[in-house]
């Protein structure tokens, strides 16, 4: 987030002459700095935040560390949504989807079953009708996971895209965990083209929306409907900014920006799903692989 924070940040002051101060928030995997923005006492618009990815996931699952409704949040625009991909290692047999299908017992490595590699890496299992598959969990971070792979310790994981597409790649890419093919992999198929079972194609329906907010510029409760309106409209502006998009595409990621209207409707949503839904995403999560 600090990177994106940083880059927007002179694009930002340039469009509306003033300044704009960077302040890092640590801790939680980003809910610390949301809860305590959540209840900030300012409505005046010029304090915002940029929303780590799945922050509707974290609320809609129970996690203890959520003390917001995201719902209440301003949502002025997401910047965009990180492409993720179902990896093997660059040395591993696997060269297909297919081949993992003929395990008897894949393993995949994550770090957390609920962080945003970890969700879709355990919804692979499922994707793939994998039954007896493993999520191997505690991993410190993507390095770590990386050598698991190369290691042969773990048959695979889920990255980002722009992870994927560093210059000496560790991995090879077999599946798109999105509901579309990516430009930078046009042979590499997506999820949805899988005979997929209808709980399934449910299960990634719910992920898919949950994660649709991607990182996101919200304003706290609050904060007046003309303010709010005044910022939607200025950042549809900045991301069409020649310097702004240039550096993000430059960085690896795709700039596809959705409208704020667009991102709360996402929300709403994603926190509307059936109860037995619920039950059901998180045992899988929690229960059935680990």
């Amino acid at each position: 987030m600090d990177f994106h924070a940083r880059l927007l940040a002179p694009v930002l002051g340039r469009h509306l002459k003033c300044t704009v101060v960077v302040i890092n928030r640590p801790g939680g995997g980003g809910l610390v700095a949301m809860n305590d923005f959540y209840e900030s006492p300012k409505k005046d618009g010029l304090t915002l935040a940029i929303t780590g990815e799945g922050l509707p996931f974290a609320q809609l699952i129970g996690d203890p560390g959520v003390r917001f409704d995201v719902r209440k949040f301003g949502w002025i625009i997401s910047l965009y949504k990180e492409f993720r991909y179902l990896v093997v290692g660059i040395d591993s047999p696997y060269k297909s989807w297919e081949d993992l299908k003929n395990l008897k017992q894949p393993k995949a490595a994550v770090t957390s079953p609920t962080s945003q590699s970890g969700i879709p890496t355990i919804l692979a299992f499922e994707v793939l009708g994998l039954e007896r598959g493993k999520v191997i969990a505690g991993y410190p971070g993507s390095t770590e996971i990386l050598l698991a792979l190369k290691r042969l310790e773990a048959d695979f994981t889920v990255i980002s895209k722009s992870h994927a597409l560093r210059k000496n790649p560790l991995v090879r890419p077999l599946l798109a965990m999105e509901e579309t093919r990516a430009p930078e992999f046009p042979d590499i198929p997506s999820y949805k083209e899988m005979p997929l079972k209808p709980e399934a194609k449910r299960m990634m329906e719910i992920v898919m929306l949950a994660q649709a907010a991607g990182r996101s510029i919200v304003t706290p409760p609050g904060v007046p409907k003309e303010k709010v309106g005044f910022l939607r409209k200025v950042f549809a502006t900045l991301v069409q900014d020649a310097d702004y998009l240039g550096k993000i595409e430059k960085a690896g990621y795709a700039a596809k920006p959705l409208s704020g209207d667009e991102t709360a409707a996402k929300v709403k949503q994603t926190l509307s799903i059936k109860p037995a839904e619920l039950k059901m995403l998180k045992y899988l999560l929690f229960e059935k692989y680990l």
